[in-house]
């Protein structure tokens, strides 16, 4: 059978979605799969995610990131391949901007502790040009800050931990600046690459615990416990462990866990 995600808003300081209530910051996130996700039938009833997971425990969230504003440079635990250890990937579906990521050739971690002090970050970080189908590889030591004006499918490890290098010394709308985390952030660092991203050059992308897949659009069946993703629909969809058939009139994105 297959069932609608029902998405999930998340405000942030950086987004470019109207917020859900007055006074509130924009809305930056929109969570449409997690195992907190709350699934609906076509005929209208609701269930937890969670039901289909060992423990109610699924180890992806799915979900876009719309930015208005760069969102900070950061690093994610687990270089070694040891929990915690958050991977994610990124997919560009609209808008046009810079994705940040590693260190240039020679940086060592104290330059990059010096370029924090005096606010010149930006300026030792590798990017590239985010546009609508730009594919990027982000696994845990990675250094990386999505630019403004960009919207992107983003799938992670379902971990909570983000180090933040460098937030550009704005301040919330409290007038508190976001607190930094340089000594965890520069050891997360896997400064055997530079910290650097890999761009996916096909539409498909196989991880330790992960895939992803473009689909074209028309009939599409998937797999027992895949989620896909229609961008030009706004829509998410489950398949429980009987699998399941879905029509689509726009290319999509079908995200799988690997056990």
């Amino acid at each position: 059978m297959i069932y609608k995600c029902l998405p999930v808003k998340v405000c942030r300081i950086w987004g470019s979605l109207p917020p859900s209530n007055t006074g509130e910051e924009p809305v930056g996130e929109i969570w449409w799969f997690s195992g907190d996700t709350i699934l609906e039938s076509s005929d209208g009833r609701h269930k937890p995610a969670a039901d289909y997971f060992a423990l109610n425990s699924f180890p992806l969230i799915i979900k876009t990131l719309h930015a208005a504003r760069d969102l900070s440079v950061q690093v994610h635990p687990g270089k070694d391949r040891t929990v915690p250890m958050k991977d994610e990937s990124w997919v560009v579906l609209d808008g046009t901007g810079k994705i940040m990521h590693g260190a240039l050739p020679g940086t060592t971690p104290l330059q990059f502790k010096e370029a924090v002090e005096d606010g010149s970050v930006e300026t030792i970080l590798r990017s590239i040009k985010g546009e609508p189908g730009v594919f990027v590889d982000l696994p845990a030591g990675t250094i990386h800050a999505l630019g403004g004006g960009l919207t992107v499918l983003e799938v992670q490890l379902n971990c909570d931990i983000t180090y933040r290098l460098w937030d550009y010394a704005r301040k919330d709308m409290n007038g508190n600046q976001r607190n930094l985390h340089i000594e965890e952030g520069l050891a997360a660092i896997n400064w055997e690459n530079m910290g650097r991203a890999t761009e996916v050059t096909d539409d498909f992308l196989e991880t330790d615990h992960y895939c992803m897949r473009k689909v074209s659009s028309g009939r599409i069946e998937l797999n027992p416990l895949e989620i896909i993703f229609l961008p030009e629909m706004q829509q998410c969809f489950f398949a429980d462990p009987g699998g399941g058939t879905i029509s689509t009139n726009c290319n999509s994105w079908i995200i799988g866990a690997k056990e």
